[in-house]
């Protein structure tokens, strides 16, 4: 495997070990606005050939979400068409993996696919923390509420999720436990947001739960930095499709 992908953050937090079940989102004082807003239309989230637009989002520990998961005021975004050979399969809680995997797509154009949990995660931080503190100690991981294609046609997945108590997201680890022997012999490009403590043991945990995939070079960024790191997202898709 190759090394993976740090972007230097000028000012991160030097928390280690601290535990996170946010995707890296902040505090509503410094949330911050973004031009571009949602679309509430599932066939506007479902047009190839289009940008996608990126979502207001909060950042670090303790930001609260929607209380669905980045779908309260619209579809999942699913986007799968017939000649693709690439997919970004992703969960995102509060809407910074989200932003990542729509820069991704806006650059490479490649199939979406939006993972959804029948129970979505509070809106409010601790009590999303204590939820998936238990799920993981108990090992009952959320069910996956997402329609499943078949992912035969595609060479390229790109997984997004999120650093939780230094390992992977609960449901990305619920969809991997599920679909992860159907990626043997294609390669993931796995991309991640954290709350400043980088990517703990998630690509270990990848390897062990898809174990006859390629894992590629991964992009990991702290959530604050990521609407400013556009350039460095496109670099590493483009080098991922070379």
């Amino acid at each position: 495997m190759k090394k993976s992908t740090m972007l230097a953050a000028g000012f991160a937090l030097l928390l280690a070990g601290c535990q996170t079940t946010e995707e890296g989102n902040n505090s509503p004082a410094s949330s911050t606005s973004v031009t571009a807003e949602i679309s509430t239309a599932k066939e506007e989230l479902t047009t190839t050939g289009e940008d996608l637009p990126m979502n207001d989002t909060q950042y670090g520990r303790g930001a609260a979400s929607d209380g669905a998961d980045t779908n309260a005021d619209n579809e999942a975004t699913r986007i799968l068409t017939e000649d693709s050979k690439s997919i970004i399969i992703y969960f995102s809680r509060s809407g910074n993996t989200e932003n990542l995997a729509r820069m991704i797509h806006n650059e490479n154009q490649a199939d979406v696919l939006e993972l959804s949990v029948e129970n979505p995660y509070p809106a409010d931080y601790e009590e999303a923390v204590e939820r998936a503190t238990k799920e993981r100690e108990n090992q009952d991981y959320p069910e996956i509420s997402t329609e499943i294609p078949d992912f035969g046609q595609y060479e390229r997945i790109y997984l997004g999720y999120q650093t939780w108590s230094m390992t992977l997201s609960n449901p990305i680890t619920s969809f991997l436990i599920d679909h992860g022997e159907e990626f043997g012999g294609k390669t993931i490009y796995p991309f991640s947001t954290n709350a400043g403590y980088g990517e703990g043991d998630t690509l270990k945990r990848i390897e062990e739960l898809a174990s006859d995939a390629i894992i590629a070079e991964s992009f990991e960024i702290q959530d604050e930095d990521l609407l400013a790191n556009q350039d460095a997202v496109i670099t590493w898709v483009n080098d991922s499709e070379s």
